[in-house]
């Protein structure tokens, strides 16, 4: 979630956010004056913006941040999906088989 606000009634329902969230209060406003003075009590990653375009900047590399997190996810979802799905192919495959080991090597011990 991405939270805009630059009012003091904004302040509250930053508080509420979680460590996966984004505040992004407008600085040298209210709501950025009082995360300012304690930011330890918001969870959320604080993205502060000053004009329009500043915000816009801000919340387009905020979106692509999120957009690459969730591709992250679903990359690692899937390949730990598909590693059990070969773990349980080989599994199958080699039932009443014994598994395949390298030989050990003799090492000749000289004092």
């Amino acid at each position: 979630m991405i939270y805009l606000g630059d009012g003091a009634g904004d302040y509250c329902p930053s508080l509420k956010l979680n460590t996966e969230d984004y505040v992004m209060p407008r600085k040298n406003f209210p709501v950025w004056d009082l995360i300012s003075q304690n930011p330890m009590l918001i969870k959320a990653a604080i993205r502060e913006w000053t004009d329009g375009q500043s915000m816009e900047m801000i919340l387009i590399g905020t979106i692509e941040e999120i957009r690459l997190e969730e591709e992250k996810e679903k990359m690692l979802t899937s390949a730990e999906n598909n590693c059990k799905m070969q773990t349980i192919s080989i599994g199958i495959n080699n039932v009443h088989h014994e598994p395949i080991l390298p030989r050990a090597l003799r090492v000749s011990q000289s004092s």
